[in-house]
């Protein structure tokens, strides 16, 4: 038998180059938002781009949901990233805030009249700002979620989601309910 000498065996890495993002960072002043009679969204860029049918999404939608709006195509890809919303022109802004209340549905907690806890459910009956609500909540540790700064995501059995902005700043009442399960 030959005997095969020299021969290493080496592993190569292969390192490819980080992919640059298929979308661009958007200066607020040079997008504009228009709503069409039918209701869809038309993002006009100053550079003479346009886009239809556009849709409006948080791009951090928990953990930073009023720094970045991205904006989307009629297939979902991100077409480009606005940071700093609030500089947009009063009418973009209104209409991308009608698009996110929509597209989001969170109610947001304004107080909490009654919790009640049995067999490792809570149930919850609340005044938001939709109105009255009454949901349960099963699996504590899963379903409330301190985001930090005093926001709270409660998400209930049927997957719904209520936010609470600022916890600590409710009614003594509501605040005493809230902390028994945080």
């Amino acid at each position: 038998m030959g005997e095969v000498r020299g021969v290493e065996e080496t592993t190569q890495i292969s390192v490819e180059p980080e992919k640059e993002p298929d979308y661009e960072f958007l200066d607020p002043g040079i997008v504009k938002l228009f709503r069409s009679e039918l209701g869809w969204l038309r993002l006009e860029v100053k550079d003479d781009r346009c886009y239809l049918d556009v849709k409006v999404a948080r791009t951090f939608p928990l953990s930073n949901p009023d720094q970045y709006y991205g904006f989307l195509n009629a297939k979902d890809k991100v077409i480009g990233v606005v940071v700093d919303p609030s500089k947009l022109d009063r009418n973009s802004k209104k209409i991308a805030e009608e698009e996110l209340v929509r597209r989001y549905f969170t109610p947001i907690i304004r107080r909490f009249l009654r919790m009640k806890e049995e067999y490792g459910a809570v149930y919850c009956d609340v005044e938001t700002s939709m109105g009255p609500r009454e949901f349960v909540v099963k699996g504590i540790r899963d379903s409330i979620l301190d985001l930090g700064d005093g926001r709270v995501l409660i998400m209930d059995v049927d997957g719904n989601r209520y936010m609470v902005e600022d916890w600590p700043k409710l009614d003594d009442r509501s605040r005493r309910l809230l902390e028994r399960v945080l």
